[in-house]
C-alpha cells in the first residue's frame, strides 16, 4: 500500500543518487567527452503513485525491463495526467513479436537493448507504420553482450561496427544514440576498473574510428544501482538505477515476505559501499 512516508523518502533518496551521480562526474577524466550523465530511474515492479512522486521531484527518465509492464505502467491514468513530460527508456530484452506492442507506448523515448541486426529492422518496419507522416525517428541503443555469459543478451563486442553500420545506413527511421552493456553482476571494483565497461569504452572508440564519429556522438549506457559511480568515472552517459531510488523490487511469487529496506535506507547503505570500494579505485583511462 502506498504511505505518504514512503512518498517522502522516494524523494531523498533521489536526491541523494542526483548528488553521487553529480560528484562521480566531476571525477572523470578532462580526457573524456563533457556529456553530463544521464540518470534513469528503473521502475520495475513499483507502483505507478512511486514514478509520480519522483516526477515531482523534477525527474523525468524512467527505465523498465519487461513490455507488458511498461505498456500497463505507462498507460496508466495516474502517470498520464501527472507525467506528460515523461521518458520511458526500454532496458529489457525485446522479442520480434512485442516490437509493435512496445512501440505504441505513450512518451517512449528510447530503445536500450537492439541486439540484432534483424530486431532493427524489425524495430525499423515498425515505427514507419506507426509515425505515419511524421518524420520523427526513434531512438535506439545497441546491446552488447561485453561479459560473453550465456544467460546474458547482446551482440558479440567483435559485431559493433557492422550491426551499427546496418542501422545507420538501412533504418531510416531509427536514430543511433549509443551503445548499452549490462556486464557481470556483482563485481569487485577493489579488483580494479570494471573490465566490462572498458570493452564497452573500446568498442565506442572502435566504432567512431572505424565510421569517423566523434566520441560525445555515442553514448554509453552502463552502471546500475551498485555500480553507478564507477561508470560515470570512466564514461558512462546513462545509467539505470532502480534499488537506491525505490527501494528492493518485490515480486508476487517471492519465497520470502521480509520487508524491503525503505529506499532511503538503501540508498544510504549503498552509498557507503560505493565509497569504501572507490577508496581503493584507479580509473583507468581510456
Amino acid at each position: 500500500m502506498w504511505k505518504v512516508a514512503m512518498s517522502e523518502e522516494v524523494g531523498k533518496a533521489l536526491q541523494s543518487v542526483v548528488e553521487r551521480v553529480n560528484q562521480a562526474a566531476a571525477r572523470r577524466p578532462k580526457t573524456l567527452p563533457a556529456v553530463p550523465p544521464r540518470l534513469v530511474a528503473v521502475s520495475k515492479t513499483k507502483p505507478p503513485e512511486m514514478v509520480v512522486e519522483a516526477y515531482r521531484q523534477g525527474h523525468r527518465n524512467f527505465g523498465e525491463n519487461y513490455v507488458n509492464e511498461l505498456v500497463d505502467k505507462a498507460s496508466d491514468p495516474l502517470i498520464l495526467a501527472s507525467c506528460p513530460e515523461i521518458r520511458w527508456h526500454f532496458i529489457g530484452h525485446l522479442q520480434k513479436n512485442n516490437v509493435n506492442k512496445l512501440l505504441g507506448v505513450p512518451n517512449l523515448f528510447v530503445v536500450e537493448t537492439v541486439d540484432s541486426a534483424k530486431l532493427a529492422d524489425r524495430v525499423n518496419s515498425s515505427w514507419q507504420r506507426l509515425r505515419g507522416a511524421s518524420t520523427q525517428r526513434l531512438k535506439v541503443m545497441v546491446q552488447l553482450n561485453t561479459s560473453g555469459e550465456q544467460n546474458k543478451h547482446g551482440l558479440p563486442p567483435e559485431d559493433t561496427v557492422s550491426t551499427v553500420q546496418h542501422i545507420l545506413s538501412h533504418c531510416a527511421a531509427l536514430d543511433f544514440l549509443g551503445l548499452m552493456t549490462i556486464g557481470r553482476y556483482g563485481y569487485d571494483l577493489n579488483l580494479g576498473p570494471n573490465p566490462d565497461f572498458q570493452t564497452l569504452l573500446g568498442r565506442r572508440q572502435q566504432l567512431c574510428d572505424g565510421l569517423q564519429m566523434p566520441l560525445e556522438r555515442v553514448e554509453l549506457s552502463m552502471g546500475m544501482s551498485t555500480d553507478f559511480d564507477h561508470a560515470i568515472e570512466v564514461g558512462s552517459t546513462n545509467v539505470r538505477v532502480g534499488s537506491v531510488i525505490f527501494g528492493n523490487r518485490e515480486y508476487p511469487n517471492s519465497a520470502t515476505n521480509t520487508p524491503a529496506p525503505s529506499p532511503e535506507k538503501t540508498a544510504k547503505s549503498m552509498t557507503e559501499e560505493a565509497a569504501k570500494k572507490m577508496q581503493h579505485l584507479t580509473v583507468s583511462k581510456p
